[in-house]
Parts: structure tokens; C-alpha cells; sequence
């Protein structure tokens, strides 16, 4: 039967014909593999630092350390025995001019934007808190406080949104080093940022870069079921 055009025009204005249809978007299980470095070798990158650079807390508020809650960290799944990723982190261990900070890996359901877990990035030793400063002591000469340790501290955010997309927004605040010169300035702790945004596919190395540190970071699809 041939519908008059008339009629085909109205059936397509209200919504009675659909032409195209778009599937709804799944949500996949994924195997995500990290490691962040600093870069021992870095002249010049005093004009990437700023005093303690403030992170999203809106998304810190929402982050989940890996191990915990739905972000599981397991040997059962097959992609991990199979992951080239450790090779990887091999070479920067080796690299004389790279210090490894930070190697970790976990399972989660990659879904829209406000349903998906937010990976909490860090190396503090307490895990009860999801936001820290970093850990001081008092020096015996002055009244300055020093970190105790590097940092590392943000979040990784995968989640899919027509496309899979992944921010990454990572600090990353070296040992407090005071000037021994008079004419120096002393511009006290100083942190490092990377905040970048881009779309990601599964199985692609993905390099982050910056003068003070770095991170590489891959995405596996994960077969095996992971219980919830």
C-alpha cells in the first residue's frame, strides 16, 4: 500500500515513524592498568608548578580507591595474564632517567558519566581518606613544615557517553626542598598537574605527558563476568 506523501509527512512530525533507531548504550566491564612516573631528568619545569593546584572535589567526593567498593582488583580475570601492560612498567623501572610511583590496576563497569565509579589515584598510606595533604614533620632549624613523602593524588574518570572518554587529573607534589640562597625566592611545596580529557579506545597505550611526571595507562574489555 503506498502512503500519499501528505500523510507520510504527518505520520513522520508526530513521532508514528521512525526512520532510525538508536540503540541504547551498554555498559561493558573493562580491565583498566596504570602507572604514574616522575621524570628525574626535568630542567626547566619549575614554570609547570604551582602551589598545591586544587582538584575537582566534586568528583574527589564520588572517587573509590581501587580494591574497594565496585572497583575490584582480581587475578581470575583472563585478561590480565594475558596483559602486555607489565612490560611496559618493566621499561620505566629500568629507565635510569624514570622513578616509578605508582603501578595499579583494577576491574570496573564503565557506564554513562553520573552512574560510573570515579578511581581515587593516590599513594597515601592512610586509605580512610579520600583527600590528603601530604604527611609533614616538623624541621628541627625552623617552624617550616616539610612533606614526608611524594604524592600522588586525583582520579581517573571512564565512562561512556556515545563515546568511551577518560579524565585524567592527577597531582603530583615532590619533597619540599628549601632555597640555601639568599636572592632565591622561596616559593615553599609546589605540586605538578596533569588534567586531561580525551576519548580512548580498548587496547591502545595511552601516554600522558609532562616535564615533572607522567603516567601510561590501558584499557582491556573484560570477557569473564565480574560479580558486583
Amino acid at each position: 500500500m503506498k502512503i500519499p506523501t501528505r500523510l507520510l509527512l504527518s505520520l513522520l512530525a508526530t513521532g508514528h515513524i521512525l526512520l532510525f533507531t538508536t540503540p541504547a548504550l551498554a555498559a561493558r566491564t573493562y580491565l583498566v592498568e596504570l602507572a604514574v612516573f616522575t621524570n628525574q631528568d626535568s630542567s626547566g619545569n619549575e614554570s609547570w608548578a604551582n602551589v598545591q593546584q586544587p582538584l575537582s572535589e566534586k568528583k574527589m567526593s564520588r572517587a573509590t580507591q581501587p580494591g574497594q567498593g565496585t572497583l575490584k582488583i582480581t587475578e581470575k580475570v583472563k585478561e590480565i595474564e594475558e596483559s602486555r601492560f607489565p612490560y611496559y612498567v618493566k621499561r620505566i623501572s629500568n629507565n635510569s632517567q624514570r622513578k616509578l610511583l605508582l603501578s595499579t590496576r583494577w576491574v570496573q563497569v564503565v557506564s554513562g558519566p553520573a552512574m560510573t565509579t570515579i578511581a581515587h589515584i593516590t599513594d597515601a598510606r592512610n586509605t580512610e581518606t579520600k583527600t590528603t595533604v601530604n604527611k609533614a614533620i616538623l624541621n628541627d632549624q625552623s617552624t617550616r613544615i616539610i612533606p614526608e613523602l611524594p604524592q600522588l593524588d586525583g582520579f581517573i574518570n571512564f565512562y561512556l557517553n556515545s563515546q568511551y572518554t577518560l579524565e585524567a587529573d592527577i597531582r603530583y607534589t615532590p619533597p619540599y626542598r628549601p632555597s640555601i640562597l639568599d636572592e632565591e625566592p622561596d616559593l615553599g611545596s609546589v605540586s605538578y598537574r596533569i588534567h586531561e580529557k580525551r576519548r580512548i579506545k580498548s587496547g591502545e597505550l595511552n601516554y600522558y605527558d609532562h616535564p615533572g611526571f607522567g603516567m601510561v595507562l590501558l584499557v582491556t574489555p573484560v570477557k569473564t563476568t565480574v560479580e558486583e
